[in-house]
């Protein structure tokens, strides 16, 4: 008969307790470790991945904007101007604007239903000039983008133009936020316009066809401020109409009484 084992005394069995705790603690260890390690290359190769991308895209949005000056289909201006309303309207409305722009949209927010109504109604013609002015002053390519994206809308149809440009303003991220930088979410913006997202319109919008463009239209801002550029800038039949910090229901009225005199004066 095999001799029985003997039971583990109260001490030996402390022992063996904390010898397996002090392996397994150990095991934990090398367990964190690799994983922590593993964790620390997948975030370091995140990074590379986004510092890739985000050169590429600096470095093809450098190429875009330096190409060819090229005009959407039925500007006018010199080809720097979208025009919205009747070319028989005798009283112009233009506006310099930006897409990133937090003054543009509040401007937009407060006039665009006003000037809108009279385009419709055939009393103005209204001359949009998109600038990148944000991207000069914070960094990122937003408004060149968002401008050059404009731009190909305005080869679909100038209503297609119209409805964009008030999506733009209606999704604009924060100042901050370079959103507008992505083709893809510009594409994706294009889709709440019925008939304008195509292939022909993505392959505009991911090319930055009309960056040049955009940068013109800056310049031409530039040289009218005497190189101190702001945004929005309101011209009714070439005379400024100033925005102000008095409440937006005032500033309505002011700018529908302004539009008012100038369409009257104009007979």
């Amino acid at each position: 008969m095999a001799p029985q084992d003997k039971k583990p005394t109260g001490k030996a069995r402390d022992r063996a307790a904390a010898a397996y705790a002090a392996d397994q603690a150990a095991k934990r260890r090398r367990r964190q470790f690799v994983i922590g390690g593993i964790v620390v290359v997948v975030i370091l190769a995140a990074i590379g991945i986004g510092i890739a991308v985000q050169h590429s895209n600096s470095q093809s949005n450098s190429a875009a904007a330096n190409g060819p000056l090229v005009f959407p289909s039925g500007t006018v201006s010199d080809g720097l101007a979208v025009q919205y309303g009747s070319s028989a309207a005798k009283t112009t409305l233009t506006i310099y604007e930006d897409f990133r722009c937090p003054y543009c949209k509040q401007a937009e927010s407060m006039f665009g239903p006003i000037y809108t109504a009279d385009a419709q109604a055939g009393k103005i013609k209204v001359l949009y000039h998109i600038v990148n002015l944000i991207d000069r002053n914070d960094g990122g390519t937003g408004s060149i983008q968002s401008g050059s994206a404009a731009g190909c809308a305005q080869d679909v149809g100038n209503a297609k133009f119209k409805a964009y440009h008030d999506v733009l303003y209606a999704n604009q991220p924060e100042e901050s936020d370079d959103a507008y930088a992505s083709t893809g979410t510009l594409i994706s913006l294009a889709k709440q316009v019925p008939g304008l997202d195509s292939a022909s319109f993505e392959a505009c919008v991911n090319s930055g066809k009309y960056q040049p463009w955009v940068k013109k239209n800056y310049d031409a801002l530039s040289t009218q401020e005497g190189g101190s550029v702001s945004t929005p800038d309101y011209l009714i039949n070439g005379q400024s109409f100033e925005l102000t910090t008095q409440p937006a229901a005032t500033q309505e009225a002011n700018f529908t009484n302004a539009l008012n005199k100038a369409i009257a004066a104009a007979g």
